[in-house]
């Protein structure tokens, strides 16, 4: 009987929980049928599907007995309102950040300083990738009719590249203030564009979102223990819950099922299921890059079909000459804009590999004299101001994730 209640309690916790959150996902099916007096009267706060997951994995938690519940109100709400990461994540459990928030810090200069450099490759990330690629990405997905062939191609794969250094250089930012009192949050990101399958993908991208639906949702369903057919379903539905969290919408539902058809597919082709290195590791990163770029387009288009239309106009023509007669330049970017996105595209694929080779940069950069660090954080900052694209004319651009 004991236990019962607690199941009935837990299921009242997760619903109280979700129900804000599945009403902003109900409205993102209905919303063309209902009206805009309606729909504008709604107001969802920021950040609530990150902070709705961090209260059902506690709820949950603490039901299995992984932890203790904790009896003092304000101490809990500080965990769940931690602010640095309660916008955009990364999604804490509550064992990894608890102790953190209440046991006291005493200023460390070093790790006050780790702070400020992750502030700065946040910046960095957000103003010299992800809003000068934003601006491409704008006007071809606005207008995708009047674009076919390599443009909508430069649109997915720059959509792709801005998504994730959008969603890196916030967290990134979250990281580096939570650092500056001596709290550290989980990394979100290892590196996923290297990834050479859509499994090794879900390692490595959101990675706080892809364990929680894993220990929340696939494995509560059964994960593989239950055959191969239920496996299926499982990963499907696991897939499908994704698509939700990120919106309201049958696009959304589409683009998280595309992932699960994606790893369906691949589980029954060997050279996937295979570690190969040099040209074949290569090759097998290009493939999954491709295909998870085809999702995004899907997932970033103003509808399902409006997606489906732009995958069909990326087949539809072959215009390499847009490369050399000026055309690209009539994207939003100016030449020289464009230099500065791709130079720092290259300072973002030198310092991923680094770190993908196991090389920890920050080491080798304090071991440089005082005034050469900062040196470079004056350099640095000086650069991401003057070339950096805050906005469009100047207005402050939103984090992608935020709307989430």
């Amino acid at each position: 009987m004991e236990k019962n209640k607690k199941k009935v309690l837990l299921g009242a916790g997760i619903f109280l929980s979700s129900s804000l959150l599945l009403l902003d996902r109900i409205l993102g099916f209905i919303g063309g049928r209902v009206s805009e007096s309606i729909m504008s009267s709604v107001i969802i706060p920021l950040g609530l599907s990150f902070y709705t997951m961090q209260i059902i994995a506690y709820l949950v938690d603490v039901y299995k007995g992984k932890i203790k519940p904790q009896e003092n109100l304000l101490k809990y709400a500080l965990f769940i309102s931690f602010f640095p990461q309660i916008i955009q994540g990364p999604i804490p459990r509550y064992d990894m950040l608890s102790d953190q928030l209440i046991e006291g810090h005493s200023f460390d200069a070093k790790k006050f300083m780790r702070g400020i450099q992750l502030i700065i490759w946040g910046f960095f990330l957000k103003y010299m990738i992800a809003d000068k690629a934003g601006v491409v990405v704008d006007t071809i997905f606005d207008d995708y009719n009047s674009y076919k062939g390599l443009y909508i191609w430069i649109a997915g794969i720059l959509y792709s590249l801005q998504l994730y250094t959008d969603f890196l250089g916030c967290v990134t930012l979250s990281q580096g203030v939570a650092q500056l009192f001596g709290i550290s949050l989980m990394d979100n990101f290892n590196h996923p564009y290297f990834a050479d399958s859509i499994k090794d993908f879900w390692r490595r991208w959101h990675i706080s979102l892809s364990t929680w639906l894993r220990d929340y949702i696939y494995i509560p369903l059964g994960g593989n223990r239950k055959g191969v057919s239920r496996k299926r379903i499982n990963l499907l539905a696991t897939f499908a819950v994704s698509g939700l969290w990120h919106g309201g919408g049958i696009k959304f539902i589409f683009w998280g099922l595309m992932h699960g058809v994606y790893q369906l597919v691949e589980a029954m082709i060997p050279f996937f299921q295979k570690n190969y290195g040099g040209a074949k590791r290569v090759l097998k990163i290009l493939i999954n890059g491709f295909l998870v770029m085809i999702a995004w387009i899907v997932f970033r288009a103003e509808d399902l079909l409006a997606g489906l239309k732009m995958i069909y106009r990326m087949f539809r023509g072959f215009n390499p000459w847009i490369f050399f007669d000026g055309a690209i330049y009539n994207l939003g970017l100016v030449e020289k804009e464009w230099d500065v996105l791709i130079l720092s595209l290259l300072v973002l694929f030198w310092v991923s590999r680094k770190q993908e080779q196991g090389i920890v940069l920050r080491e080798k950069f304090e071991a440089r004299a005082l005034a050469v660090r900062w040196f470079i954080y004056i350099i640095a900052i000086l650069v991401i101001w003057v070339f950096g694209t805050y906005g469009f004319g100047y207005d402050a651009t939103d984090f992608i994730y935020g709307g989430f």
